[in-house]
């Protein structure tokens, strides 16, 4: 024997309504994910333009210390050959030179080497005339001029005999375009700075 149950029909337009509410509208859930990957993307670009922004400034101060102290070996160099010629001039006999430095007597302890000795007043350095480095601009590149010293060498001759009048030993230092000019006091100087030597002998 077959039983059969019967159950009563439901509304076709309560079942429409029953699978319309389990459904979720793909409109807004497009509209979540562009706004999700719209701010990934912006805090990428925003980290880019700060990275880009710290390079250029790094950059920028680099190239800057780069040029002082390109500017500084130049006045450094500007004031080694100034005191050079003047050197030989002394010698020869012939000085056409408006101002010339001393000829410091030979010590057991250098001069050069102590800074006391340059950034004091009055000081054993010599200060190289603002014309010979900065030109006949009105502009003046450098508010410091380079300095130099030049002190006598003893060389041993063959013999054994010492001699201190023939042989120099040139020190020059210079500045670069930031360092400002000498107080009274002859302060140190504060910013970019080279030295520079060489030794010189008269025939």
């Amino acid at each position: 024997m077959t039983t059969v149950s019967h159950q009563p029909a439901r509304p076709a337009a309560d079942f429409v309504r029953a699978c319309r509410g389990h459904k979720r509208s793909p409109a807004s859930s497009q509209q979540g994910v562009v706004l999700i990957i719209a701010l990934v993307m912006l805090v990428v670009i925003s980290l880019l333009t700060t990275l880009s922004i710290r390079s250029a400034t790094s950059t920028e101060k680099v190239s800057g210390n780069v040029r002082t102290t390109e500017l500084a070996s130049q006045a450094a160099e500007i004031a080694l050959r100034y005191c050079e010629e003047a050197v030989v001039q002394i010698n020869s006999g012939t000085v056409t030179m408006a101002v010339t430095p001393a000829l410091l007597a030979n010590q057991p302890n250098p001069r050069w080497k102590d800074t006391a000795n340059w950034d004091v007043a009055p000081s054993d350095a010599f200060v190289i005339p603002s014309n010979s480095v900065n030109g006949a601009s009105t502009t003046a590149t450098f508010r410091r001029p380079p300095e130099c010293m030049v002190e006598r060498m003893p060389i041993v001759s063959p013999t054994g005999v010492i001699s201190t009048t023939s042989t120099y030993v040139i020190t020059a230092r210079g500045f670069g375009p930031e360092v400002a000019a000498a107080d009274p006091a002859r302060s140190r100087p504060s910013g970019s700075e080279v030295w520079m030597q060489s030794t010189i002998e008269i025939q």
